[in-house]
């Protein structure tokens, strides 16, 4: 009876550990959303920026504001966070790239490539510049089941920009 007992408080205790730490874990994960959410907004009123449509990625915040023809990116490095304004006005083009790693004959064959992938990125082309790349999806920071959401939402910027681009060009 009493090795039960004991056995009952010591799982007892490392649940409670466990719970403990996640909670921990949780806290300081949305301080850091908070903390890129909040320069975001920041930089965006510092550029008189008005969002018609925004993205929260791990470590980056997208947004797009139609009138203006601007997109503002917010990215988090370590405990810095830097930010990029890319002008509609100079993209050539905008497309999502997939990144593979280095493929083994035999899976390409039998079509396992996604077990390959690095990154998927929206790659933008500003002409004379370097080109600009957000990242959607990171082998090493997300889970391989994120991989079609994250696909999904790199298409739909995509799509919105190319619009806006066909739109200049009809204007």
């Amino acid at each position: 009876m009493s090795t039960l007992f004991v056995a009952t408080i010591l799982v007892g205790s490392v649940v409670a550990i466990c719970l403990f730490l996640i909670s921990i874990h949780n806290k300081h994960k949305r301080e850091a959303m908070n903390h890129l959410l909040n320069q975001f907004s920041r930089s965006g009123t510092e550029n008189n920026l008005s969002f018609s449509s925004q993205e929260v990625l791990n470590d980056c915040v997208l947004g797009l504001d139609g009138m203006n023809r601007k997109i503002l990116v917010i990215t988090k490095q370590d405990h810095d966070y830097t930010s990029l304004i890319i002008d509609l006005n100079e993209v050539k083009s905008c497309v999502v790239k997939k990144m593979f790693g280095t493929i083994k004959a035999d899976a390409y064959k039998e079509g396992k490539l996604e077990q390959y992938l690095e990154q998927i990125v929206l790659h933008f082309d500003l002409g004379g510049k370097p080109p600009v790349e957000i990242v959607f999806y990171k082998n090493f920071e997300n889970h391989v089941y994120e991989t079609m959401e994250l696909e999904h939402k790199a298409r739909r910027w995509e799509a919105i920009i190319s619009k806006m681009h066909t739109a200049l060009k009809i204007a």
